[in-house]
């Protein structure tokens, strides 16, 4: 039995009110730890740099490649303007802050952005504001002195058309360098292009009505720098090159982008400040003239694949790859965010293989870890603290309703302990040393447990045959001056049927043949009770049925029956009003479950809070 009662006991501090509350503590704690963080580093577990496919065919084993990291559409949120958020957060400089923490742990040596870096700089007429700007991006994409930063503008970084800053383009170029630009890695050219630059210079030369080639380009321009680049060879291997554009290339709208986009492609549009691709003249150009050996491109936020078909420096039939990058920052268009991987190795003349290979890598989808991990977990967390509320308690023993009652016991002669109650209970105060008689009568508690448990308590004469270590305690009732005595129908020694219940007021001192008490007559002192203090009297009223729909099927070869009852709101209402209503002295078990449940929810959130606002703090 003390094993038993051990077992019960920690069962029962196991699955408390407190250790419940405590785990959930600890649960949302690591749940914001990981979708606020943690996540990041899970979506770029399988993003591995693509080194093995250059150094592949290359016979030097030395070779170690160089490593880009594209970027596009970063769109970060002027500092001058207060963001639309909760608590003065802005989520998307907070999810810009982790990517960046998680991207710059693969250690690139050069990052290339490929414009829209700045949401809004085209509409900044003021330097001291340009500045604080450019120190946001700086805060955001801070850099270690090995890597370099180079970027190629786009229509929100300078604008598209003249109804914008005049001075937007000025300011970019002094903080973030020339407009037009080549820069030369591991013997490769990368061709940064001013693509809004060359659609304005497009606009004017479709309406003078002249091609490239009769066209005179403005000087300082960017056809003039396109022209300007030769094919140009280091010995006698020529250098490939790569074409950085924030505008895509033009293509077919229904040509596919691959199965890495999320959704449709990429179709021609224009409107005020922007284009979604360059002119299908504009396109053949820069392919004739550059002849690149792959094109990156931004703007359109979603990942895209295409090939362009043109003639290579051999005038054959050629084909070039183009890849539009994804937004590095979130938006209502994707899903998930990304970034592209490229790496490089010099060309060389004894071998044949690629020179570069690049592989997209994808950021979390923040409003899925939204919708599939925080509101489910929600859910789950009120539930079970409602249901911790509302439940009744169902360890510890349960107060009395003869705890109040002055009863007299006669103290015995005997040394053995008196039993302090006869009633079965989940927890038992002490081992009885006393032995019980098998014959002896079941406490009506113990079986009907639904009934409600009452102490049981000896009373008899004092120097009588039945002050005995074999008899069992005897109920007590107080519907009387003492007691009144209730025979057991289940012991064996009470097989005959059971009487009425018209008991005596008192405790009978008198003896049939000396040694039973006279309860077969009954005698016309007697008081007659309807029933015991715990069991309500039969009531001739019916309570109102409630409206109910049932119906039965079968499952398992039996037929079961489901009800459905309407809910009685007079009911819920009355509850609801108890429980709100708590005296200002209470103790907080003495308060109801609606503000237990408000303070359980309070107590469970605020860890998770803390450790939600570090996280903000520190990103």
């Amino acid at each position: 039995m003390s094993f038993l009662y051990e077992r019960r006991l920690y069962k029962s501090r196991l699955f408390s009110k407190p250790t419940i509350i405590l785990a959930l503590r600890f649960f949302w704690v690591i749940v914001v730890i990981w979708c606020d963080f943690g996540i990041f580093f899970y979506s770029l577990s399988n993003c591995r740099w693509p080194d093995k496919v250059v150094q592949s065919t290359r016979s030097e084993s030395d070779v170690t490649p160089t490593r880009v990291l594209l970027i596009a559409d970063v769109r970060l949120r002027n500092p001058s303007v207060p963001p639309n958020s909760w608590f003065g957060r802005d989520p998307d400089l907070a999810y810009l802050r982790k990517s960046w923490s998680v991207a710059s742990r693969l250690r690139p040596d050069v990052v290339m952005f490929l414009g829209d870096t700045l949401a809004s700089s085209r509409h900044v007429v003021s330097e001291a504001e340009y500045d604080r700007y450019y120190h946001a991006f700086e805060t955001t994409f801070p850099r270690d002195a090995s890597t370099s930063f180079y970027w190629a503008p786009g229509n929100s970084d300078i604008g598209l058309g003249d109804s914008f800053s005049k001075d937007a383009r000025r300011f970019y170029e002094k903080y973030f360098g020339p407009l037009d630009r080549v820069v030369s890695i591991a013997g490769h050219q990368f061709v940064l292009l001013n693509a809004p630059g060359i659609v304005e210079e497009d606009y004017r030369r479709h309406a003078h009505g002249l091609a490239y080639d009769q066209w005179t380009p403005i000087p300082g321009g960017p056809i003039e720098f396109v022209r300007s680049i030769s094919d140009h060879k280091d010995g006698l291997v020529e250098v490939p090159k790569i074409l950085l554009s924030h505008i895509p290339l033009s293509r077919p709208s229904s040509k596919s982008c691959g199965p890495l986009r999320e959704k449709g492609s990429i179709r021609a549009g224009a409107g005020h400040g922007y284009q979604s691709m360059l002119g299908k003249q504009t396109t053949e150009f820069l392919l004739e003239t550059l002849r690149p050996s792959v094109v990156f491109s931004a703007d359109n936020r979603d990942y895209c694949e295409v090939t362009h078909e043109t003639l290579g420096s051999d005038m054959l039939p050629a084909t070039v790859r183009e890849v539009t990058v994804k937004s590095f920052s979130p938006s209502q268009h994707i899903r998930r965010p990304g970034f592209q991987l490229l790496s490089l190795v010099p060309p060389s003349t004894s071998s044949s293989g690629p020179t570069f290979a690049d592989v997209p890598c994808q950021l979390p989808n923040t409003l899925r870890i939204f919708h599939s991990i925080y509101i489910p977990c929600l859910a789950l967390t009120a539930l079970l603290l409602v249901y911790l509320n509302i439940r009744p308690l169902r360890h510890g023993r349960r107060p009395s309703n003869l705890s109040s009652m002055s009863l007299t016991r006669h103290r015995r002669s005997s040394a053995l302990p008196e039993l302090e109650s006869a009633i079965w209970a989940t927890r038992t105060p002490f081992k009885s040393r006393m032995q019980t008689s098998p014959t002896a009568p079941i406490p009506l508690s113990a079986r009907i447990p639904s009934t409600k448990p009452v102490p049981s308590y000896r009373a008899t004469p004092v120097s009588t045959p039945q002050d005995s270590p074999l008899l069992s305690p005897i109920t007590l009732f107080p519907s009387g001056d003492e007691g009144d005595v209730e025979e057991d129908p289940i012991s064996p020694s009470h097989y005959h049927p059971r009487r009425e219940l018209h008991y005596g007021g008192g405790w009978q001192d008198e003896h049939d043949n000396g040694s039973t008490r006279d309860f077969e007559r009954p005698r016309a002192h007697h008081r007659v009770i309807s029933a015991p203090y715990f069991l309500p009297p039969p009531s001739s009223q019916h309570p109102r049925a409630r409206r109910s729909f049932s119906w039965s099927f079968v499952f398992r070869g039996r037929r079961r029956r489901m009800t459905l009852g309407a809910p009685n709101w007079k009911a819920w209402w009355s509850w609801l009003s108890a429980s709100s209503a708590v005296s200002p002295g209470s103790h907080r078990k003495g308060r109801g479950p609606i503000w237990r449940f408000a303070s359980d929810c309070v107590s469970v959130a605020l860890p998770a809070v803390v450790v939600w606002a570090t996280i903000g703090w520190l990103f």
